[in-house]
């Protein structure tokens, strides 16, 4: 089973038992190093915001780098990208994880999630890349879509298809790739260290390349249906719902988990997706309520302070 009966009073103890302990963390946005050798987060999925912010204190000073010395600056932020993949593919075959928590042999323990899956330095390559693509294409943008533009019909069709399919095999190995392994997984099989290994070296990394050259080939006229369904204004409307989404999506999921009265598995497939939608529809209609009687009331609050 990949996921086993809880009873919610276990559930909602243990929640409240966390907070009460490590509240203070989640204020100063170090809930993801402390405490180091237990996992006792309050709102268990808090923990990237932790990351996020980190990322937002150390940023500028790649930035600034990249204005004051584009060599430099670049050097910098490409050896910080090689080593936190280095250091993934270390601690991997060090303790013999599997990719991703869920493969982790040790899950019980949650030594992957503790080593690896919220420490800012494992978790930023994404963000390192999207540094670099921002610095690219303030610099570079002009020059490549005036390349672009003197290219053939045919050979930015061509371009545009081969850069699509690579960058979108690429995104479905990094999220699906792991597939047949879980299901493996459910009757005592594991990947080899190896495939470990490899796959937590790369992933992160490799997703953020692939984003990356997508945003590129939007901007530079190849991106076609894509970009026009990507440029919809109705995404501006959900836009504003995700940070509601995040917070409240593993209540949802967690809310289904304990009401469970059988173990569940990763199979079939028909019944994941079914799940899945229904987790992302709930979760939306209950960021839109978030937003409407608790976020944007703030919003108009705060507008009218500062006016004063």
């Amino acid at each position: 089973a990949v996921v086993s009966t809880q009873s919610t009073g276990d559930v909602l103890s243990k929640g409240h038992s966390n907070c009460e302990k490590w509240w203070w963390t989640n204020i100063l946005y170090i809930n993801n190093f402390v405490p180091w050798n237990k996992i006792e987060i309050c709102v268990g999925q808090s923990w990237y915001l932790s990351n996020d912010f980190q990322f937002f204190v150390f940023a500028p000073a790649f930035i600034w780098l990249l204005y004051k010395s584009p060599r430099t600056g670049v050097s910098v932020t490409l050896v910080t990208l090689a080593c936190s993949c280095v250091a993934a593919g270390v601690i991997t075959y060090g303790y013999d994880l599997g990719p991703t928590t869920v493969f982790d042999p040790n899950a019980a323990n949650f030594t992957d999630f503790k080593l690896l899956y919220d420490k800012p330095w494992i978790r930023c390559p994404p963000y390192l890349i999207g540094i670099l693509g921002g610095w690219f294409c303030f610099k570079n943008l002009d020059s490549l879509n005036l390349y672009i533009s003197r290219l053939g019909f045919i050979t930015k069709m061509l371009l545009s298809a081969v850069l699509w399919l690579t960058t979108c095999t690429v995104q479905y190995l990094v999220v699906f790739g792991l597939h047949n392994d879980m299901l493996k997984k459910t009757q005592g099989e594991k990947l080899t260290l190896s495939e470990s290994v490899l796959y937590e070296t790369f992933a992160r990394s490799a997703w953020g390349i692939a984003l990356l050259i997508q945003i590129i080939i939007c901007q530079c006229g190849l991106g076609g249906v894509i970009n026009k369904v990507l440029s919809w204004r109705g995404w501006i409307v959900l836009s504003r719902l995700t940070f509601g989404v995040y917070l409240l999506h593993f209540i949802i999921i967690q809310s289904f988990i304990v009401q469970l009265r059988h173990p569940f598995f990763y199979k079939p497939d028909f019944e994941i997706a079914i799940l899945y939608i229904g987790f992302l529809g709930m979760s939306y209609m209950a960021a839109a309520l978030l937003y409407t009687m608790v976020e944007q009331p703030l919003i108009f609050v705060e507008r009218m302070t500062y006016r004063r």
